[in-house]
């Protein structure tokens, strides 16, 4: 017996329909979007405690027409951020490595995971150098947006956008951009605390939040049973 070209076997449009499928199937199966959301949330967290032990510390100072322009800085923020960032994506690249070897289907980690610790390092770099430079940032508006961008939060929201690329997750690419408007607005809700000791504060619980929250979020969306046929 012979097939002929309208057999829905050989069918061009249906096979490539069953590649595009499969193809969305094996995206879904490499996503863990919700681990690294979790994870930053926890290091967003627990930078608190680290911020509040160390307290606020000023550095350089210059004269300036009207004043003076001086830097200051959380001493213990400086030393914990490098540190939890690179111990953050070495967690995230072994739950991808583990998780890729049980489902037999791997996930394009390493871009992301260097990428990470290259912006987490150059944003700590580019605070430690802005620290002992008063007049890096300028004054008004401008100032308080380039010292959002030497941020942490800054450099996760960079490196998410990366995850988001070896994803093909436009989700999470939505969801980054939300959250970088939320790091470099600031979004504080009207949450203001006067005083020096915990100003930092309420963007550390807001970026945290928002980061916890949109785990679970991902984590309900992607468990497994959710996209069986």
């Amino acid at each position: 017996m012979t097939t002929g070209p309208e057999s829905p076997g050989e069918d061009p449009g249906q096979l490539l329909s069953s590649t595009r499928e499969l193809t969305r199937r094996v995206r879904r199966t490499q996503r863990g979007t919700w681990f690294p959301l979790v994870v930053f949330a926890a290091v967003t967290f627990i930078a608190i405690p680290v911020y509040h032990s160390g307290g606020p510390h000023l550095g350089n100072c210059v004269t300036v027409p009207g004043g003076r322009v001086c830097t200051a800085a959380y001493s213990a923020g400086v030393v914990y951020w490098p540190i939890a960032l690179v111990m953050a994506y070495l967690a995230i690249a072994a739950f991808y490595i583990r998780r890729s070897r049980a489902r037999g289907v791997g996930t394009r980690v390493r871009p992301y995971v260097i990428a990470g610790i290259v912006f987490a390092l150059a944003v700590t770099g580019a605070a430690l150098w802005a620290f002992h430079h008063p007049l890096a940032y300028g004054q008004g508006a401008w100032a308080e947006l380039l010292a959002r961008l030497v941020n942490p939060a800054f450099a996760i929201g960079l490196a998410l956008l990366v995850l988001a690329w070896a994803e093909r997750n436009r989700a999470l690419l939505i969801l980054v951009a939300g959250y970088l408007a939320v790091v470099l607005v600031p979004v504080s809700l009207g949450w203001v605390i006067d005083h020096r000791a915990w100003a930092f504060l309420p963007q550390l619980v807001i970026d945290g939040s928002a980061l916890l929250l949109a785990g679970i979020g991902f984590a309900l969306a992607q468990r497994p049973w959710r996209h069986a046929t």
